[in-house]
């Protein structure tokens, strides 16, 4: 055991903890920061997730049509919120706008001039009108015929396994999850797993080729307990993956749930009343936030296998950093980001891509990266005791 822990002390060493931290601080006012600064971007996006929270508090996770019916009621109060509130906008009687329906056809005007723009912002900056838009679209994607995705052109691109997906999941209840949520969750998990990816990588790469370099493999060889150190290696450099990909999710992770995603838990994925995807498995979204967690869990030991095989055969720090490069490229900047992105959705391969990715496609390249790992770890547990013998 005291083995084990030197061999810990010796990953976890203070300057390549100091350098992560500050990488991992850059990186995310760089880049995931936005999505917690503008959760639901957008006003409309703010209503959407507004609204959804109130309903699910009022309805439950899913709106049943005979609820439906009471937010007609709904959409009138705002209306008249709205009538209210253009009194009290000077601006809006200069222009013709009188009430609601006169703003709808105002603002569809194309030839505004100065003072018109002007007029149209402060009502829009000053009443409620984004919540009104937004109750409007919702009712009019719930009272929508079941049968509209056959009378779009492109439901015919599909195959039949998928046309038959889309409409399966079109026939289950109308969910109350937020598009907006939705949004806000794939970009913000996308960035997680990328900096998981990086973060492990940067930890394991200097760690069997320190000893390399410093000719410990000598010195080990010397007793009987040092010739089985390889496997104490590898298993220390497994769990640091797994402890620094536990650690990066719980501090992704406070900020996010801090927004107030959770009061959606309950909410399944598809046929949303609002704008969504079609996913595969008939999850809720806690569920699905679950999941998301545990694939990243699953890549960070991943690719700390493959990391801590290209150690294992690096001569110098040199050589290390050019298989890390390419590593950090293919790793982060692709197959962590791919797997997360819209993960069990019925998505395109990639941006523009012909084909779609295949039903629990992303779980099964987690488990190959997973396979292959292991196999590289265990080959080279195996390489070393043939050289030993």
């Amino acid at each position: 055991m005291s083995l084990f822990w030197q061999e810990l002390k010796k990953i976890w060493r203070p300057g390549i903890l100091v350098g992560i931290v500050l990488l991992g601080l850059i990186y995310y006012y760089m880049f995931p920061s936005f999505y917690i600064e503008h959760f639901s971007n957008g006003a409309y996006a703010q209503d959407e997730f507004g609204l959804s929270v109130e309903w699910v508090e009022q309805y439950g996770p899913t709106l049943e049509p005979e609820e439906r019916a009471e937010l007609d009621s709904r959409l009138a109060e705002e209306i008249a919120i709205f009538d209210r509130q253009l009194e009290e906008i000077p601006e809006a009687a200069a222009v013709g706008v009188t009430g609601y329906d006169s703003f709808q056809i105002f603002s569809s005007q194309h030839d505004h001039d100065e003072i018109e723009i002007q007029a149209e912002w402060k009502i829009r900056n000053r009443t409620n009108c984004d919540t009104i838009s937004t109750i409007q679209h919702m009712l009019e994607r719930y009272d929508a015929s079941r049968d509209y995705l056959r009378q779009h052109g492109y439901f015919e691109f599909y195959t039949a396994k998928e046309q038959e997906q889309i409409l399966a999941v079109n026939s289950w209840p109308r969910s109350l999850l937020s598009g907006s949520v939705m949004d806000s969750t794939d970009y913000y998990f996308k960035y997680l797993a990328q900096w998981t990816a990086i973060s492990v990588i940067l930890l394991l790469s200097p760690t069997l080729v320190r000893d390399r370099l410093r000719r410990t493999r000598s010195l080990q060889w010397s007793s009987r307990r040092g010739r089985w150190v390889l496997h104490t290696q590898l298993t220390a450099g497994l769990i640091s993956a797994l402890l620094l990909s536990v650690m990066n999710v719980t501090v992704y992770a406070i900020p996010f749930l801090a927004q107030g995603p959770l009061a959606l838990k309950d909410c399944p994925l598809g046929n949303s009343v609002w704008a969504g995807g079609t996913p595969w498995f008939n999850w809720t979204y806690g569920q699905y936030l679950i999941i998301l967690t545990g694939m990243v869990l699953a890549l960070g030991i991943g690719i700390g296998t493959v990391t801590l095989f290209l150690s294992r055969f690096s001569d110098n720090y040199v050589s290390m950093l050019l298989k890390a490069f390419p590593l950090f490229v293919v790793m982060g900047g692709f197959f962590a980001t791919w797997v997360v992105d819209r993960a069990f959705f019925l998505r395109p391969a990639w941006d523009y891509a012909e084909f779609y990715v295949s039903k629990g496609a992303e779980a099964v390249c987690v488990a190959v990266l997973l396979i292959v790992g292991s196999m590289l770890t265990g080959w080279s547990c195996l390489r070393q005791r043939r050289l030993e013998c």
